[in-house]
């Protein structure tokens, strides 16, 4: 690819009911699916002009043709849990850096990414941590082609909808791995973090 940088956005399309449902069981899915497509428009408006090309990998067919994808390449996700997806679509981008990231962390800055891809120059594998536990971001330097075995990351033994998902992926990881860790962000799935958003953009506006 001419770009060796490649940033590809794990989300789904902003429809009623199927985005952000912990949250909506919170604060009403209205208001969670309000939530998560002004999220998803402001991160798509930051990240598509960044030195790197961008895509978008969604996890139920006919979601890359909702509008607010315009103008990205989309593609599907296999089936599989999350560690099989993430595993497979970081491996079709083999012969690049490529990045991960989810679409409802309303923290997310270009700066955070640029910081990102900066840290595959001297590790082959990097993680955002969320303060939840789990992590926001994951990538793979270009030399890390492909993960050789199916209990060497993002497989066996990972409890993904939990605080244990950024600890366990890392104990999957070989030792002669080099692992950078980027900064850490917050998920907004629970009512108390959705509060705390919403105050801290209050304050901004002031």
């Amino acid at each position: 690819m001419q770009n060796m940088n490649h940033l590809i956005l794990f989300a789904r399309a902003p429809v009623y009911g199927r985005v952000k449902q912990r949250l909506a069981q919170d604060i009403g899915r209205q208001a969670a699916l309000e939530f998560y497509r002004q999220t998803l428009t402001a991160l798509i408006a930051q990240l598509k002009p960044g030195p790197w090309s961008l895509s978008v990998s969604v996890a139920t067919p006919g979601d890359g043709d909702h509008e607010v994808f315009n103008g990205l390449k989309t593609t599907e996700q296999p089936d599989g849990d999350l560690g099989v997806r993430m595993k497979s679509v970081l491996d079709s981008y083999a012969g690049c850096n490529r990045i991960i990231i989810g679409s409802d962390i309303p923290g997310i800055k270009q700066e955070h990414v640029l910081r990102a891809f900066a840290l595959l120059t001297t590790s082959d594998l990097v993680f955002g941590p969320a303060t939840d536990g789990g992590f926001w971001l994951v990538g793979c330097s270009q030399a890390q082609a492909v993960f050789e075995s199916a209990d060497q990351l993002f497989m066996s033994g990972v409890r993904w909808s939990g605080c244990h998902a950024l600890a366990d992926t890392l104990k999957t990881l070989s030792p002669d791995k080099r692992v950078a860790t980027a900064g850490t962000l917050s998920d907004v799935d629970d009512l108390q973090s959705y509060q705390h958003y919403c105050e801290a953009i209050a304050e901004m506006s002031e």
